[in-house]
């Protein structure tokens, strides 16, 4: 739990200052919070578990290309997300569950002030262990994990369409601040159908 503490712990301070969205603190302050939370994340370990039956037949190229489109999408979201929560947001770290299989789960809540109302999500880290350090492959907000949202829109652009597709809109997305395919309402937009 501590390396996780530390590593939010940071990302916070950085986006504690907002910069206009053109300056170079900006660009500066967006590539620290992509360095920090792609160093927290298992990119490869989540898209593998997000696309289910669909990564064995995948090349080595298309698995490459999916996680770094996924890991872009991940970033950008965070980003929004983390602007938009505000600089007084609250992290509180409540408790962990190691099992002795490699895995482990933070819970933590987030309190934040929205339209003079306090905003409380419960947040699950799903951990694993990669050599000496954990890190996060799923993130479930409110009973809602976004790694299964993930999933099931993933197999709907498939079966509808293709991978080929499913990575263009990956790549929309990211370049949207995230907004579309994996918002957490599971909502489908009209692109996505």
């Amino acid at each position: 739990m501590a390396q996780l503490v530390q590593s939010t712990g940071v990302v916070k301070t950085c986006l504690h200052r907002s910069y206009p969205a053109w300056s170079p603190e900006a660009e500066m302050q967006r590539s620290v919070v992509k360095r920090l939370i792609g160093g927290s994340m298992d990119y490869v370990e989540m898209s593998r578990r997000a696309l289910g039956d669909h990564w064995g037949g995948l090349t080595d190229q298309e698995r490459s290309q999916f996680v770094a489109d996924l890991g872009r999408l991940i970033e950008s979201r965070y980003l929004v997300r983390g602007m938009y929560l505000g600089p007084d947001c609250q992290i509180r770290f409540d408790r962990e569950s190691v099992t002795t299989h490699g895995s482990a789960s933070v819970f933590a809540t987030v309190l934040a002030e929205s339209r003079k109302k306090t905003l409380r999500l419960a947040l699950e880290y799903r951990l694993l262990l990669k050599g000496d350090r954990w890190v996060v492959y799923d993130l479930v907000t409110d009973g809602k994990s976004l790694l299964e949202s993930y999933r099931d829109q993933f197999d709907k652009v498939i079966a509808r369409e293709s991978f080929s597709a499913l990575l263009q809109k990956l790549r929309e997305r990211a370049d949207r601040g995230g907004q579309g395919l994996g918002e957490d309402n599971g909502a489908e937009t009209d692109e996505s159908k």
